[in-house]
């Protein structure tokens, strides 16, 4: 798909950065403050059939691709970023993703299911108790929907990830299919609303307009002239 030209700097990368810290920090405590909630009031919580368990083997090694996806995904996107002088970008793409784990967060804990693992954390302590949606495959379909046009190597190798993802997580049991799926949906509904509505739209302006969608992110520099910090 096109995108367009480059959008502007924020006006004030101080305001920007600021305000993206702000919201990764709710998404963070508002994450951490679900989770609790599930494990103290649905403690009883019910684990689900699913039909693909039954269907693929269990393959406990694969969670691990899940923690080598994430390094590669994130790690490929801020390079080109940094790369191609577009640095002024992070803070909009940092708010990108406080927004969609602040949705995460609130749906979660609207669906108080067991963890699909089963009992103990999946890779690290705390074991997490939000299954749905998926967080990874949020997170992983932000970076694929972000990366611009004009990095077609990039953005295949950015859904590819995704897939293999989607498939590690079902394999070892991360999560149910359906949060795979829900995942898709929330990340594709924070890029297509960004910038507009009473909440959305003044983050976006603060942040830098025209920098999240993946045809707003552009493909040169900022201009300069813009105020700094």
């Amino acid at each position: 798909m096109d995108h367009a030209p480059v959008g502007a700097r924020p006006r004030s990368l101080a305001a920007a950065w600021t305000l993206a810290l702000t919201l990764g920090l709710l998404a963070l405590t508002a994450t951490l403050l679900g989770n609790q909630l599930i494990v103290t009031r649905f403690a009883d919580a019910v684990r689900p059939d699913d039909l693909l368990f039954e269907l693929l083997p269990y393959v406990r090694p694969a969670r691990w691709l899940t923690l080598a996806t994430l390094v590669v995904g994130f790690g490929a996107f801020l390079g080109d970023l940094v790369r191609s002088g577009r640095t002024a970008l992070l803070p909009a793409v940092g708010a990108v993703f406080a927004v969609m784990y602040l949705l995460r967060a609130g749906i979660m804990v609207l669906t108080p299911l067991a963890p699909a693992q089963g009992e103990g954390p999946f890779l690290f302590s705390p074991q997490q108790y939000g299954m749905f949606p998926s967080g990874h495959v949020a997170a992983l379909t932000l970076l694929a929907m972000l990366t611009p046009a004009d990095r077609p190597r990039l953005r295949t190798l950015q859904r590819v990830l995704v897939a293999l993802m989607a498939a590690a997580l079902v394999l070892a049991h991360g999560h149910y299919s359906i949060d795979v799926v829900g995942g898709l949906l929330l990340a594709f509904f924070v890029v297509r609303a960004w910038g507009s509505g009473p909440v959305l739209g003044p983050v976006a302006r603060v942040t830098g307009p025209g920098t999240v969608a993946h045809r707003r992110l552009g493909t040169g520099r900022a201009p300069d002239g813009c105020d700094g910090p």
